[in-house]
């Protein structure tokens, strides 16, 4: 399926919110399985740690020294697959702090978790949590996500994905190789709200509005959730983990 495809059979929106954090403390080390709710919409911390594994060994962090040329480095010009410049991509990643893995936005030494990050439906319903325990927003978190997706609906739906930095996204995946399976039956598109963030030639291509499919989608619906669970806050950070998996 190319990024101009006519038909999106489904759309889901993914964000990440560093507000709703779990402080340190008694409860931080018991069995998260043993405390799951049974009807939980969070995605078990072992499929979470299975992704982050999958990422490492594809995208490893330490290289040997000339094994891969930095973007930087390279000429400008299209990776495959891809319909905007390495040089707009680069610059996309640099406006935000989503694609930036390594800044901080929670200390991992006082939260045992450091916030949350949601997939919810066009219709602003919840599919599924995943509890953030990094201190920043690494990428297979949101891959954690849309593989479960995947592995819920039939084989043939096509899904459009609205994230922030969907075209970070969408380039990680066609450089590293991650939901290979999944990625001709992908979409990507960005939030209407951190679309005008993005450089022109990537709004063009990832702009929900010039993406056929998409109608008025905005993906914002995880803003709209964020606001409407913001009171969870203040308890939830002196919850033990049962308490705090039972009341998200």
């Amino acid at each position: 399926m190319t990024q101009n495809s006519p038909r999106v059979d489904l759309i889901v929106s993914v964000d990440a919110c560093f507000t709703h954090k779990r402080r340190k403390g008694r409860g931080a080390d018991m069995d998260y399985a043993a405390h799951q709710h049974p009807e939980t919409v969070f995605i078990s911390p072992a499929d979470v740690d299975a992704m982050r594994e999958l990422v490492e060994t594809l995208r490893p962090e330490k290289r040997e020294k000339g094994q891969i040329t930095e973007a930087a480095d390279q000429p400008d010009g299209f990776d495959t697959g891809m319909k905007v410049p390495r040089s707009v991509l680069q610059g996309c990643g640099e406006s935000f702090g989503a694609a930036d893995e390594k800044r901080q936005k929670a200390s991992t030494q006082f939260f045992a978790d450091t916030g949350l990050m949601a997939m919810l439906c066009r219709h602003d319903c919840v599919l599924w949590l995943v509890n953030l325990t990094s201190a920043g927003e690494k990428q297979y978190y949101v891959l954690a996500l849309i593989e479960c997706l995947f592995k819920h609906i039939p084989a043939n739906l096509r899904v459009g994905v609205l994230y922030d930095i969907g075209c970070q996204l969408h380039q990680s995946c066609v450089n590293w190789g991650f939901l290979e399976e999944q990625l001709p039956r992908l979409h990507f598109a960005i939030s209407v709200f951190h679309a005008y963030g993005h450089q022109w030639p990537c709004q063009l291509i990832y702009h929900p509005r010039k993406c056929v499919g998409f109608g008025l989608s905005d993906g914002e619906g995880c803003e709209r959730f964020w606001s409407s669970i913001k009171l969870l806050i203040a308890p939830l950070r002196v919850a033990s983990v049962s308490s705090y998996f039972n009341y998200t």
